[in-house]
């Protein structure tokens, strides 16, 4: 499944699609491979991740622009190379302090899930909205063969649409805190949860205009009577494992 397939596949699905915030994050430090691959285990449909370049230009997944609340190193992503970075492990709860991961590169992020889960890649480093490193992911994308299935996402248009220049067929969505229409030139729209009480036509809306909603709201198990009445495509979780459950509930 491809994200042009998502809107046509929700229909046959009964159900929206479960993205997994930064894989199982509730559960597992965020980001790291056993998120990952605990997210896909729990019938995830979506994993989202986040990414940064590296002093050396690598692409790499961590949210933050520093390593210091989810590693235990420390030091700016920017400023470090990635040999660098890959001295340090991803911090664990004190039950798997004996667990050793590190941050995954994009590369290594696709052979580990086999480049066959959809995934929206959040554009966090602010030289994404430079076309050289647009370019820089795009053609890393095309190399293995992930342009389809992978999409890109940022609260900040310049970066998405630094990225639709060179790629004008990829996926790109926003993510937005406040504005109360889907009218912007992306195919993916992830507005804050409260939008659309505020604006109860939101949904319906972005799908006149042929887009995807996927609510921004990492808890969404107690407002899924909302989201199916409205028809949501896509459930953002920090727990796809819970989420499932609650949905088999609500849909059978």
């Amino acid at each position: 499944m491809d994200w042009q397939d998502i809107a046509a596949q929700r229909a046959l699905l009964g159900r929206p699609f479960v993205m997994a915030h930064r894989g199982s994050s509730a559960i597992l430090p965020e980001n790291s491979p056993s998120a990952f691959y605990r997210a896909i285990a729990d019938g995830a449909d979506i994993i989202e991740t986040d990414l940064h370049f590296t002093r050396d230009e690598a692409i790499v997944l961590i949210h933050d622009s520093t390593l210091e609340r989810t590693t235990n190193g420390h030091g700016a992503i920017r400023d470090l190379t990635l040999a660098e970075i890959k001295r340090y492990k991803i911090k664990q709860p004190p039950e798997r302090q004996h667990i050793n991961e590190q941050i995954l590169t994009l590369p290594e992020y696709i052979a580990y899930t086999g480049g066959k889960i959809p995934t929206a890649l959040e554009l966090k480093d602010p030289r994404f909205t430079e076309p050289r490193y647009a370019e820089k992911l795009v053609q890393l994308l095309a190399q293995y063969n992930v342009s389809g299935i992978f999409g890109v996402i940022s609260f900040d248009l310049p970066k998405v649409q630094a990225v639709q220049a060179v790629a004008p067929n990829m996926a790109t969505g926003w993510i937005t805190l406040s504005n109360l229409s889907p009218n912007h030139a992306v195919s993916f729209i992830g507005p804050l949860w409260p939008i659309m009480l505020l604006n109860p036509f939101y949904v319906a809306q972005a799908h006149r205009l042929g887009k995807i909603v996927c609510p921004l709201d990492p808890w969404p198990d107690q407002r899924l009577p909302l989201y199916l009445r409205l028809g949501v495509d896509v459930l953002l979780t920090n727990n796809p494992a819970t989420t499932m459950q609650a949905l088999k509930k609500q849909t059978h």
